[in-house]
């Protein structure tokens, strides 16, 4: 490997044997360490030299927040105030002509000068609630503008759709950063920090977004809920770019989740659809976590009315897993009729070998929970075992105890095996199916480089006693960042996910959405691969974050809109669309929208 380095704040590659040097020059914090173990979004970021670099550069609390977590000694900055004016509209550009043809929309107002990355992205959406009868989208992503003076600070970014006369029906009509919340042990102000996740609840008429809050000396997770009313009141919620003001009241209820003095990554949402006062937890709202339990990081589960008054402390649902990640939750279809075990979850355990390869495996886990109704937490079942992968593609690569960050041969962002599940009915009652990412061969170089990634999947129609196996994708080229979501009305599984197949040097990638069916069999069989995005998307194509990050994951939601079918949204990063540099043009990375009707 080669070392480069560059003066400022842009670019720092390591051989292993100078990152080995750096590590025993300067030993990680106790919370670095806990931190090392956060696999998603900025914090995620954080442990590389660029992004710390880049957070140095910057004035912003959230900035500051973070890199105290790692050890730092920073100056405390204010946050900003809501007096700030509404940023006005910016026209749209050519990606703009076109709902998932060729590049999908950019789903964001950003202005084209000095424009700065978003990704980790998430999607749903109300049927037909928006404006003259289009669909109320609402997305989520890490805004990096809020690093230097964007969004109100806030690193957690929404974007909306909602006006039906648009002639592009992916056009965002308004966004915004999540407004700050008030820390409960503290006093401080919690901003947003990333990892923003939607979840529609359409028996309501309301909107749920989780992120990350984050502030010097406590976090949280921020639960925020608006309703389709307000969303599509132009008052409220104006067109354009949202300062403070706009955004708390686009987003007027909120719920403090887990208070703590560490750090909470919300990386899930799911809503009991069930009828306020049917039935114990019905219309609750289940928020999956990581929690720093200031030795390590376990994964959680909250609960909180669907109305956010009241929420219950965080569980551990990880059991004894020493190095749990990337839990993600669901409520079973059948959850009226056997609420024991209706609500789901699934996450991965990191298995480390012994010297001299210290290779990884990573213990696919299946939870189930029974609603007690919030604000009382859900009782849950010890963790079972789906699969053992051993051919995972790991976020760090193994080498050297671990030093060295792991890639995929062809590119070198970080990456690594994220499990995903979703539920379904068909005439073998309930399934489930749960998706995930690995490498098709064993990873060499010490278990760091993975040469090939395809997409598997576990199927089980008895709630986790038994799961059958299959794939989802394992052509040619890389597949992975694998999104599930099943449309309710129809049953039909959607898995959207990048792929590059197509390309020669397997580099650049292509959204890709698979759908399965209901029939006889568990699993299914699996749908014909659609390209949602004929252009690919390059990878290393940002200024900004350079090769090292595109995000963890992509969106996906699916709904049946009339009789006639169903409506797929998926919420991803590309870098079509450039920005402008000192009157030069340079990619850089933007959340796009791509639809597809079936």
């Amino acid at each position: 490997m080669i070392m480069t380095l560059k003066q400022g704040n842009w670019t720092l590659r390591s051989a292993p044997l100078l990152a080995l040097l750096l590590v025993a020059a300067a030993p990680l914090s106790p919370a670095a360490r806990h931190l090392s173990r956060v696999h998603t979004g900025i914090l995620h970021l954080l442990a590389s030299a660029r992004g710390r670099s880049i957070l140095r550069a910057s004035s912003s609390p959230v900035a500051k927040a973070l890199l105290a977590r790692v050890g730092e000694n920073v100056t405390p900055a204010v946050a900003p105030e809501t007096s700030q004016p509404l940023e006005s509209t910016v026209s749209p550009d050519a990606s703009n002509n076109g709902c998932g043809t060729i590049y999908g929309t950019r789903f964001n107002l950003e202005p084209r000068p000095k424009a700065l990355s978003q990704n980790n992205t998430s999607v749903d959406f109300l049927p037909t609630a928006g404006l003259q009868g289009a669909d109320l989208v609402v997305g989520g992503a890490d805004d990096y503008r809020s690093f230097y003076g964007g969004l109100g600070g806030s690193t957690s970014g929404y974007y909306v759709h909602r006006n039906g006369a648009e002639p592009n029906p992916c056009v965002p009509d308004f966004e915004g950063g999540l407004p700050f919340i008030v820390s409960s042990l503290t006093g401080e102000k919690l901003l947003g920090g990333g990892v923003a996740g939607v979840a529609a609840d359409p028996a309501r008429g309301a909107v749920f977004i989780a992120d990350l809050r984050i502030g010097l000396s406590a976090s949280a997770v921020g639960l925020f809920r608006s309703t389709a009313a307000i969303l599509d009141d132009p008052t409220a919620c104006p067109n354009g770019t949202h300062n403070l003001a706009a955004a708390q009241t686009c987003w007027p209820v909120h719920a403090e989740v887990n208070p703590i003095g560490g750090s909470d990554i919300a990386e899930g949402l799911a809503v009991d659809p069930r009828p306020l006062g049917s039935a114990t937890g019905a219309g609750d709202v289940y928020v999956v976590l990581d929690i720093d339990t200031g030795t390590s990081v376990v994964e959680g589960l909250a609960v909180c009315t669907n109305s956010l008054s009241a929420c219950s402390p965080a569980v551990v649902i990880s059991g004894s897993d020493t190095a749990p990640a990337s839990v993600q939750g669901g409520i079973r279809p059948d959850i009226a009729e056997h609420p024991a075990g209706g609500v789901t979850l699934t996450y991965e355990n990191v298995n480390t070998g012994g010297p001299p390869g210290f290779l990884e495996t990573f213990d696919l886990k299946y939870v189930t929970c029974t609603p007690a109704g919030a604000p009382t937490p859900p009782v849950c079942s010890a963790p079972t075992l789906i699969a053992t992968e051993q051919q995972p593609i790991p976020d760090k690569g193994t080498g050297l105890g671990g030093l060295d960050n792991g890639a995929l041969a062809a590119s070198q962002f970080f990456i690594e095996t994220m499990v995903r599940h979703a539920h379904r009915v068909d005439a073998n009652g309930v399934e489930t199916y749960v998706v995930w990412d690995r490498c098709h061969v064993p990873p060499f170089n010490h278990g760091m480089i993975c040469p090939d990634a395809d997409i598997s999947l576990a199927a089980s129609n008895n709630n986790g006693a038994t799961w059958q196996f299959g794939t989802v994708d394992n052509g040619s080229g890389d597949q992975y960042f694998p999104a599930i979501v099943t449309d309710p009305a129809t049953n039909i599984v959607n898995i959207a996910y990048y792929s590059t197949t197509g390309d020669v040097l397997n580099h650049r990638a292509k959204v890709v959405l698979r759908q399965i069916p209901p029939g006889p069999q568990t699993p299914d069989p699996v749908g014909i691969a659609q390209i949602l995005t004929s252009v690919p998307m390059e990878p290393a194509a940002d200024f900004f974050l350079d090769d090292s990050f595109i995000g963890n994951f992509i969106g996906v939601a699916a709904r049946t809109i009339t009789t006639a079918g169903g409506r797929a949204y998926v919420h991803y990063m590309h870098n079509i669309v450039n920005g402008i540099y000192n009157g030069a043009a340079a990619p850089e990375q933007n959340n796009h929208l791509s639809r597809f009707d079936y």
